[in-house]
């Protein structure tokens, strides 16, 4: 089992195997939106009804731009490996398994968007899928799978303020979505934006 994935075939073998799951869980958030099959009577019911959605689009769009964010860190980790092993598969799946109930908690938190316990859920399953991850990023640094020049560039001052911010704002949503969940929509909002400057820096 531990020379299993010692291959770099079986490294690139796994990456593709982690992106098709990502895309199919992308796919899934798009679907929660269903046109009613009933004809609407009129361009302002049209409306109404888009406008009731607005919610769930912009909880949408945020679950979505987290999985790009995601996307793009553990692209860019994988891509410099040295090798994989049976536990940074296990690792990884762990990371899925979170990941993977991002389209049912966005899909609570656009329907109940005034609800804090519902955004709390969201928010939970956003710290544990950066946690997962970074249990990821934490069991590579130990093991030594980077190159020296390599873990300079991926893990600057600058990054990790970046991903420690990001955490304290996220844990900070859940008790400001008792206060209101609009403001925790708002730092929801903060945090993408701090994320994707980080990611134009590489």
């Amino acid at each position: 089992m531990k020379r299993q994935f010692s291959e770099e075939s079986e490294k690139i073998r796994f990456e593709t195997f982690i992106d098709a799951i990502l895309a199919v869980i992308m796919t899934i958030l798009v679907l929660e939106f269903k046109a009613p099959e009933e004809q609407f009577p009129s361009d302002s019911h049209i409306k109404s009804y888009l406008l009731h959605l607005l919610p769930s689009v912009f909880s949408y769009i945020i679950s979505f731009s987290v999985i790009i964010v995601l996307w793009l860190d553990h692209h860019n980790l994988f891509r410099h490996l040295k090798r994989i092993d049976i536990n940074i598969v296990f690792l990884n799946f762990l990371f899925i398994l979170f990941l993977s109930a991002t389209p049912f908690t966005t899909a609570l938190a656009g329907r109940n968007f005034e609800s804090p316990y519902a955004i709390s859920i969201m928010t939970v399953n956003y710290i544990l899928m950066n946690l997962s991850f970074t249990s990821i990023w934490i069991y590579v640094v130990r093991k030594k799978l980077l190159d020296d020049s390599i873990l300079q560039q991926l893990s600057t001052r600058f990054e990790n303020s970046i991903i420690l911010a990001g955490i304290v704002l996220q844990v900070a949503i859940i008790p400001l979505a008792y206060i209101s969940t609009y403001i925790s929509f708002a730092l929801f909002s903060v945090v993408l934006i701090l994320h994707i400057i980080r990611l134009c820096r590489h």
